[in-house]
């Protein structure tokens, strides 16, 4: 990791806290965090003056409050940087607290109107429930450095924290959504085979891609009524992604006629429809979380996240959405005054311990438009 941040991506990086951190944000303020993260960064590239003035700065009491909060705001800028990957496949939503969340889906009373005759009476019909929960979860660890460390950083290992710890939020987020979907047998057989679904077993090809399509969209709800589904997303291992992008991204679809007889029809060549169907996304922890022998060959259909019934959903905790980084200050206090900053060492051991906490959940939603291949045949 450079030190890049402390210069031109602290604008960035304070931009981003605004609304995701509350604290003092007076102009003031972030412009002393300005301050601090500019003649941090002179320091960590060998800037003799800047250690020195660092140093001095040290001894107060308002500057390692600055320090700090510029590793907690390079920590949400990093996790703001890097993409997660359920978010090609699930959709997000926010709760007030820890208690489950819970979704009631209304059925009953959107089946086709019975007629009516002169003077008869109208006819009642039931409404059901199914009723889904999310519940969030609270996450975390703690990164523990010794003072020798920082003195010997060559590997820069105290200017990396945040971003492994970033990178360590999104990992938590990306393997909790997967697993939703995917366990080390292959898909989850209770999603999947809901409602008297079965998990397919045909190869990602243009004609199991397209059967697939057309088994979700010839389903019918507890009414009877069609699944309309405008957009899908397709889920494929590392290992099928060549061949996704090869289905959806190809300009033409040849239909073969595999028929001896010369009265058949000739080979049909249509414009590819799937292009504007179905979007890919690769997850590179489906291998790591689905250990079967079929993992590679696995794949998946689920509504995009945009649709009104999404399959899947990841939750986060209203105000605390970001991941929160914190550094254990016991170093104690100078016999001449002033508080010892935690970058200095604990009290006890000289270590300086990092912590991260990071809220967040997912659940499953309607199964109905979810659809998974071993592809096997």
């Amino acid at each position: 990791m450079t030190t890049e941040f402390l210069t031109g991506d602290l604008a960035v990086a304070e931009g981003r806290a605004l609304t995701a951190r509350r604290r003092n944000t007076s102009a003031e303020y972030l412009q002393k965090v300005a301050e601090a993260a500019s003649l941090m960064g002179r320091v960590f590239q060998g800037d003799r003056r800047a250690t020195l003035q660092v140093e001095e700065l040290m001894s107060t009491s308002d500057f390692p409050k600055l320090f700090g909060d510029v590793l907690d705001r390079e920590l949400l800028a990093q996790y703001e940087q890097i993409s997660p990957v359920w978010q090609g496949f699930a959709t997000r939503q926010v709760v007030n607290d820890f208690r489950p969340k819970h979704w009631l889906d209304l059925l009953g009373g959107r089946a086709e109107l019975d007629p009516v005759g002169e003077g008869a009476e109208y006819k009642a019909r039931g409404l059901t429930e199914n009723e889904y929960q999310l519940t969030v979860g609270k996450f975390g660890a703690r990164l523990p450095l010794t003072w020798e460390m920082l003195i010997n950083d060559d590997l820069g290992a105290f200017q990396s924290a945040p971003q492994r710890l970033a990178q360590a939020a999104r990992d938590t987020e990306d393997k909790l959504a997967t697993r939703l979907y995917a366990s080390t047998t292959g898909p989850v057989n209770a999603f999947f085979t809901a409602n008297g679904q079965t998990v397919g077993t045909g190869k990602l090809t243009v004609d199991n891609l397209s059967a697939a399509l057309t088994t979700v969209a010839t389903r019918k709800d507890s009414e009877g009524r069609p699944i309309m589904i405008s957009a899908f997303v397709l889920v494929v291992p590392p290992g099928l992604e060549v061949q996704a992008h090869n289905i959806v991204n190809a300009t033409l679809i040849r239909l073969r006629n595999d028929a001896s007889s010369a009265t058949q029809a000739r080979d049909v060549e249509v414009t590819n429809w799937l292009a504007g169907k179905v979007t890919i996304v690769t997850n590179p922890w489906l291998p790591i979380i689905d250990t079967s022998a079929n993992s590679a060959s696995t794949w998946y259909l689920f509504p995009a996240p945009s649709t009104p019934r999404p399959a899947l959903v990841m939750g986060f905790l209203r105000g605390h959405e970001t991941p929160d980084l914190r550094v254990k200050a016991d170093g104690g206090m100078r016999v001449g005054g002033g508080n010892v900053p935690a970058e200095e060492g604990s009290f006890d051991n000289d270590d300086i311990q990092y912590r991260i906490r990071h809220v967040t959940g997912g659940t499953t939603l309607d199964p109905i438009a979810g659809y998974a291949s071993i592809g096997t045949t």
